[in-house]
């Protein structure tokens, strides 16, 4: 949950920062092309400046597809970076291709082209190798060993707008290579590494010369200090509203879990009204009587389809099985273990959760048993259970919209979330984190959490499933996708990254003229 937060902001910083270390180039141009106002240097701080702000635009886009926000992820903004950007080279090699470069007598001159390919996607890396080309010509050619570091930060830059082909490829169906080349996989993170490394070679020559003149050490120092402090707030913002967010979802699940609850106790009311019918029927008490098996057999039948419930069993005085609705030549067994009828048999109605051995997974029950009383004489008990399947699970997310599930102690019964196809249930499959397992098997208690089911990520509540004896036999899961939350989320940070872009390209003039008072007060 957290770790595409931490990374979403990584990756704002990271370009807020590359959009300060090229605006940092662009003022020591502009310095140099005020006096003498000529093309070329017009060119590049033409250049140097739409680069600035293609990378601050590009700050403001979430990377994550599940959280990105129309307002600036469509396709109007990539649009406008995809100009900046491709500008920005292009003017930039344009400055520096019409320069004259005086060629040092021990060198020849040399010449060389900008070869265009035409795939779109590839102009970037190709016009950001191109720059970075033209820069260290003239550190070998005119012998400007000062523009060397610029030259080698738009190579690496180069490498950047390379890797960032990689989204070229996350609509692949091939699982792996969309793993390689996701947003946060390996391709992305070395993205951010090299991108990061170019803002910091063109930082640390721009810095350089830009504290050479007071009035401008002023202006960067100011302008880094009001940079730092939005990214700070942008990212406190971020984790207050992600938590705000997390607390809330699971707090309304926990509530959520409680529905769920108040559905299965209707279910065993249901269960016990069945019960109730079966032992208040006279004509069942003078089947018992009259030891009439067939007579018994015929009306357990009958509630059992009547009702559709999932078994009706009569039992004699002993807790001795007289008749099974669902399996009628099954008779003869004892049940007078079972806690639920010990407690039928002193003469209480009561309700239960059991679970039972299935194929895949246990099955979970709803169980009632009432007694069958004659002449103020319990001589039999009612037993009625109902199964927690799919079909009442489907029920539940009809009229709630939660995804639910049943589990018998740690195994999958009954869900309604399904697998990546829509079509197969995860049914059998077991709960593994600790602490749930801990705290509501172990403990009985209720239990929020973040939590893994089929490699998706889910806020889920759990609370527990006990039996008659107050034993926890399983457990009722309610959850919610993390990439909802993430979506409802990334419109307000992604917002709020757009807000802080703006706030920082509006604070240049007022910190421009602060920055220009004080040093005129200093001299």
């Amino acid at each position: 949950m957290w770790k595409p937060f931490i990374l979403e902001n990584l990756h704002f910083a990271i370009n807020t920062f590359g959009a300060l270390s090229l605006f940092s180039i662009f003022w020591l141009y502009l310095d140099v092309w005020l006096p003498k106002k000529n093309l070329k240097e017009g060119l590049k701080v033409a250049g140097f400046l739409l680069l600035s702000l293609s990378f601050l635009l590009q700050a403001t886009r979430l990377e994550a597809s599940i959280i990105v926000n129309p307002l600036t992820s469509g396709g109007l903004s990539q649009l406008i970076l995809l100009i900046t950007r491709i500008a920005g080279y292009i003017l930039i090699a344009a400055g520096l291709a019409i320069e004259n470069i005086e060629v040092h007598p021990r060198e020849k001159a040399k010449t060389g082209a900008i070869w265009f390919l035409p795939v779109a996607t590839l102009v970037q890396p190709i016009l950001a190798g191109a720059v970075g080309w033209l820069y260290l010509r003239k550190v070998a050619v005119g012998l400007e060993h000062h523009l060397k570091k610029v030259g080698i930060g738009f190579f690496v830059l180069a490498l950047y707008e390379l890797l960032a082909l990689r989204g070229l490829f996350t609509a692949t169906s091939n699982i792996a290579i969309y793993e390689i080349t996701a947003p946060f996989g390996i391709i992305w993170g070395l993205e951010q590494l090299f991108a990061l490394f170019a803002f910091v070679i063109f930082f640390s020559w721009a810095f350089f010369y830009l504290l050479k003149r007071i009035n401008t050490q002023l202006f960067i120092i100011l302008t880094s200090t009001v940079l730092v402090i939005f990214l700070l707030t942008a990212v406190s913002f971020t984790f207050l509203l992600l938590k705000n967010l997390q607390d809330e979802t699971l707090s309304r699940l926990d509530t959520d879990a409680s529905v769920l609850s108040f559905a299965l106790d209707a279910k065993k009311s249901e269960a016990k009204s069945i019960a109730l019918g079966v032992s208040q029927n006279p004509l069942v008490s003078v089947a018992i009587a009259e030891e009439e098996k067939g007579t018994l057999s015929d009306l357990v039948q009958k509630t059992l389809v009547n009702e559709k419930a999932g078994s009706v069993i009569v039992l004699d005085g002993s807790g001795k099985v007289l008749a099974r609705g669902e399996e009628r030549e099954r008779v003869g067994d004892s049940l007078s273990d079972d806690s639920l009828v010990k407690r039928v048999l002193l003469g209480r109605s009561e309700t239960s959760v059991v679970t039972k051995d299935g194929a895949l997974a246990p099955n979970v029950i709803l169980r009632a048993g009432t007694p069958i009383v004659s002449d103020d004489e319990v001589i039999g008990v009612a037993l009625v259970g109902i199964s927690i399947d799919n079909a009442f699970m489907d029920g539940v997310k009809r009229g709630t919209g939660l995804e639910a599930a049943i589990f018998g102690e740690d195994s999958l019964s009954a869900t309604t979330i399904t697998d990546f196809t829509g079509k197969t249930r995860p049914i059998g499959i077991k709960e593994t984190n600790k602490d749930v397992l801990e705290t509501v098997l172990g403990k009985g208690e209720k239990k929020t959490a973040l939590v893994s089911l089929l490699n998706r990520q889910y806020f889920a509540s759990y609370h527990p499933l006990k039996d008659v004896d107050g034993s926890v036999v399983g457990m009722i899961f309610t959850g919610k996708p993390a990439y909802s939350v993430l979506a409802t989320a990334g419109r307000s940070i992604e917002i709020t990254f757009l807000v802080s872009a703006l706030l920082i390209v509006f604070s240049i003039v007022p910190t421009y003229l602060i920055s220009k008072y004080i040093a005129q007060q200093l001299k």
